[in-house]
């Protein structure tokens, strides 16, 4: 068993790096026990953008962490960080510079060594353009704040202190400075990372047709190695926008996994079919969000009227006993959770009584849902909206529309829907990560946030916990911000839904982690026929 001393805060903290982790003595020679073979994903969403610095979604981020690797990286359930390019870390008493040392053996597709020079360059670049996981570090690092020490050595200078610090890093995906840089363009390569690699990562494109099929092969020569178990040659997602068209394709083994499928779907895929469902706790926070900034739900009065009209018994009975209601916007059973506020509940005349307040007393005006197209569960949520709603006499338009085609409208909030469910909040498991994504007005119309929702108080205390050390200190300034957020009804608050996937059983390797992209992570799969 290996261990890696890291120091800081005063604290010595000892990661044990068996378990996945020590699957793979680097350098080793792998002897495979099966011949690799293609993994095949049935699929409901495009991989739109492979540019690390700019996608960040479900889809997108699982893809990314394929074909680049990452300081450290997260596994495990409940999610915890582990070396990956760097062999440890040190910080600070202040929490202010946190140094990482490098491995000497890793190495680029290209065959060039990964050194702290390509990590301060994928730095620079995160916070030059500005999009996707950039929101993480945002007013916490910028571009003087990267400093190289020596080729295997990289210091970090944060502008403020940062608790989450090391739960956020494995969002810094280090790209080749050489290849992006023979690509770069007028926009730092962003169009050529769209569908082109710069990685180091266990895997590399290998075929796009957009809106069809994306395919990928085992970069043969990877410098981690590979497991001892065995591995794929690579993984392919195919694109199927019906639910019930991704679970006949499983069953009839056209696909060894299918993802975002419904309760029922999952349920009997497992019962009759013998499929694998993971049964572990998600981070995945799910809940309608409503256009803070629009018309009729830029009124408070309104957005408490759907609040309380929503049948919340309803939509968790979607999930057929496998999901549980929120108590606003943090997962159950987090210690994070404020267990003294006030929730909405179902109360048609609290409804009424709050839609009385607003300039539309009587109602008589119509709200566009859109879902994505192929998510049974988010048209379910459509018809219970329109079914209460109508109790208040507010039409509900049900809308299918695909993610791409949505993610555009979000930018401007006239554009942006009234009503959208939405999937998020699992980047890192701290209170940061939902607050602040959901919440702060610097995400105001990224897909985090499309319905542009700011409140000048709330940002203050978001910024000011971010910069806070002190656990008690943190717990007080979040209980703030959850109060806030309940009573300005920003979104309906829905539940924390269970895992999306169905796996065949002759997948092996699959150890669960909930963040964002890890619960598909290829590296460790491999197919075994019976």
């Amino acid at each position: 068993m290996k261990k890696i001393l890291v120091f800081g805060l005063c604290i010595l903290m000892v990661f044990s790096l068996s378990g996945c982790i020590s699957q793979v003595e680097e350098g080793a020679e792998v002897k495979v026990k099966t011949k690799p073979k293609i993994l095949v994903i049935g699929s409901a969403v495009d991989v739109y953008n492979m540019d690390p610095a700019v996608g960040f979604d479900q889809a997108i981020t699982a893809t990314i962490k394929s074909l680049y690797d990452n300081l450290y990286r997260h596994v495990d359930n409940p999610p915890r960080v582990v070396p990956w390019l760097a062999e440890r870390y040190e910080v600070s008493e202040d929490a202010m510079e946190w140094t990482f040392y490098l491995r000497e053996d890793a190495k680029f597709h290209d065959g060039s060594p990964v050194t702290a020079q390509a990590v301060k360059y994928s730095a620079d670049r995160l916070i030059e353009i500005g999009k996707g996981p950039n929101s993480l570090f945002k007013g916490v690092i910028d571009k003087d704040s990267t400093i190289v020490i020596d080729d295997y050595t990289v210091k970090f200078k944060l502008l403020k202190p940062f608790a989450p610090f090391l739960d956020v890093i494995p969002w810094l995906f280090i790209v080749n400075p050489n290849i992006v840089e023979e690509n770069k363009g007028d926009d730092f390569g962003q169009m050529w990372l769209t569908d082109h690699g710069a990685g180091s990562g266990a895997f590399e494109i290998k075929r796009i047709v957009p809106g069809e099929l994306y395919e990928f092969e085992a970069f043969e020569n990877y410098w981690k190695g590979w497991p001892e178990e065995g591995r794929i040659s690579g993984f392919m997602r195919k694109i199927m926008r019906e639910s019930s068209e991704r679970t006949k394709a499983l069953e009839d083994g056209e696909v060894h996994v299918a993802d975002w499928l419904s309760a029922e779907d999952q349920l009997v895929l497992r019962d009759v079919s013998g499929m694998v469902l993971v049964d572990e706790p998600t981070l995945n926070i799910y809940d309608i969000k409503l256009n803070n900034k629009k018309t009729y739900t830029s009124d408070i009065n309104v957005r408490k009227a759907i609040s309380y009209a929503f049948d919340y018994e309803a939509l968790k009975n979607i999930w057929v006993g496998r999901a549980k209601l929120l108590r606003g916007p943090l997962p159950p059973g987090s210690e994070w959770v404020n267990e003294n506020m006030e929730v909405y509940e179902t109360d048609i005349n609290k409804a009424k009584e709050e839609l009385s307040k607003s300039p539309w007393p009587n109602g008589g005006f119509e709200l566009d849902y859109v879902y994505v197209t192929g998510l049974e569960e988010e048209r379910q949520t459509g018809l219970i909206l329109k079914d209460q709603l109508a109790k208040i006499d507010i039409t509900v338009n049900v809308i299918p529309m695909s993610w791409t085609d949505a993610v555009v409208l979000f930018s401007d909030p006239q554009t942006s829907p009234d009503m959208f469910p939405l999937y998020s909040s699992s980047a890192f498991s701290d209170p940061d990560n939902y607050l602040w994504s959901g919440y702060h007005s610097s995400q105001v119309g990224q897909w985090t946030n499309p319905g542009h929702y700011e409140n000048i108080e709330l940002d203050s205390i978001l910024e000011e916990a971010r910069g806070t050390i002190d656990e008690d200190k943190r717990k007080q300034l979040y209980n703030q911000a959850q109060e806030i957020v309940v009573e300005d009804a920003v979104n309906i608050f829905g539940v924390i839904p269970p895992d999306f996937h169905a796996w065949n059983p002759n997948v092996k390797g699959i150890d669960y982690c909930p963040i964002q992209g890890s619960d598909e992570e290829f590296y460790w799969l491999r197919i075994e026929e019976n």
